[in-house]
């Protein structure tokens, strides 16, 4: 179990009904590990691939199929040619138990690499956007591009004003040990914030990341700290909460910013 998912099980623990229920909350039972996580497939073109993937990951509350009800599917293969779709099913449970990163990459991505998909995208709202960090933090490089939708970046007040004394997230992490090997209780938003002040010096070359959100969203106060290190271009802030209104309405603008050369399937 890696040390951040491991501090993120901790944190939840020790508040308890507290954060479970209030941004933790749904589907909180803990997976099966003896069976695939359940993900619903939407090719391009039946009977063959295309050789570009996304991987769609859930908030706390929703499901797989809530991409489908909200449009993202449809919009996304009506945008992008020749592009498949996977909406995964990965609930609070793989979060809890520290799975979520290793289990989107041995049961989704690398299948898919061996398929012969070149780009892959992960594309998170609330939640999900945290799990594509996540996966990004275990695995770098796998994914060419993250879309994040109003993701949860941690909630400590105290935490955001050390970060901005230090002069934002890249500095701050550069005054901090890369890892800790026995996090301590609430170490969990310390040491993703340490992955997200180094995210971007070492990986910027590499990795598209796209960030969308409401101005009334509740959380606001992490997401516009990851603003500030990120390209402006790739940043829009819509007038709206934490709903999927606001998220639909930025995931069809950034699908419409991004240039996505012409593809044929495999």
């Amino acid at each position: 179990m890696n040390s951040l998912l491991r501090s993120l099980k901790i944190l939840v623990l020790r508040v308890g009904a507290s954060i479970s229920e209030r941004f933790l909350g749904g589907n909180r039972s803990k997976p099966d590990a003896s069976k695939p996580i359940i993900v619903e497939w939407y090719l391009a073109h039946p009977g063959g691939r295309g050789q570009r993937l996304f991987i769609f990951l859930p908030g706390r509350r929703d499901r797989a199929s809530d991409f489908v009800r909200h449009g993202f599917i449809t919009m996304t293969q009506s945008r992008i040619q020749s592009l498949d779709c996977v909406a995964v099913d990965a609930t609070i449970g793989y979060y809890l138990d520290a799975s979520v990163a290793t289990r989107l990459q041995a049961e989704i991505i690398e299948p898919a690499r061996r398929l012969g998909y070149r780009e892959i995208w992960l594309v998170g709202v609330s939640m999900g956007g945290l799990g594509a960090l996540f996966h990004e933090r275990e695995y770098p490089g796998e994914a060419n591009g993250l879309i994040l939708l109003a993701p949860f970046l941690g909630n400590d007040l105290k935490l955001f004003a050390e970060i901005d004394a230090a002069g934002g997230a890249i500095p701050w992490a550069r005054g901090q040990p890369a890892a800790v090997a026995a996090p301590k209780k609430g170490d969990f938003q310390r040491e993703l914030w340490r992955f997200l002040g180094r995210m971007q010096t070492d990986q910027q070359s590499q990795l598209q990341i796209w960030l969308a959100y409401g101005d009334a969203d509740r959380l606001v106060p992490g997401i516009e700290r990851l603003k500030a290190i990120l390209p402006a271009e790739r940043v829009l802030k819509l007038k709206g909460g934490h709903t999927w209104e606001v998220w639909t309405s930025g995931f069809e603008e950034i699908l419409a910013k991004i240039d996505w050369p012409a593809d044929t399937p495999i």
